[in-house]
């Protein structure tokens, strides 16, 4: 009975690893330089609504399984790329924005499957303080799928 326990604790350790598969499910990336940070120094970056969007920040890899990032403030470099099936098109990217200590943003991404040609729209948005940072939202009807 001991075994299946020790082989349990085992996996659960493992699970946190950051490189484990597991881990890519608890769903945020914390940069190595801001591990020991406090939070209101931090800049929060959310791609929740559409996981696996978010390809790269600055250069590194982001696993599959992530929906938001820890980041130092300041300058970052972000590629997105999303492939939806039956679209026709794919929208794919590199932002390059200026993030604030102690602030949240939102990415947003939306298709108009009634346009044609095809159209996405990409943007940040600053959570706290309601703004758009970063490029263009829909300009198509929002009763538009």
């Amino acid at each position: 009975m001991s075994r299946p326990i020790l082989l349990l604790l085992s996996w659960l350790m493992v699970s946190c690893a950051h490189y484990s598969p597991t881990y890519w499910g608890c769903g945020e990336r914390v940069g190595a330089d801001i591990a020991a940070v406090e939070n209101d120094s931090i800049a929060n970056f959310d791609w929740s609504k559409l996981p696996g969007v978010i390809t790269l920040i600055d250069e590194s890899i982001v696993g599959t399984g992530y929906k938001k990032a820890k980041l130092s403030p300041g300058r970052h470099v972000i590629e997105y790329a999303y492939y939806p099936a039956e679209f026709g098109m794919h929208p794919r990217g590199i932002i390059e924005i200026d993030l604030a200590a102690g602030h949240s943003y939102e990415f947003g991404l939306k298709l108009c499957f009634w346009c044609m040609p095809r159209k996405s729209a990409v943007w940040v948005d600053d959570k706290t303080t309601g703004e758009k940072v970063w490029g263009e939202r829909p300009d198509w009807p929002s009763w538009y799928l």
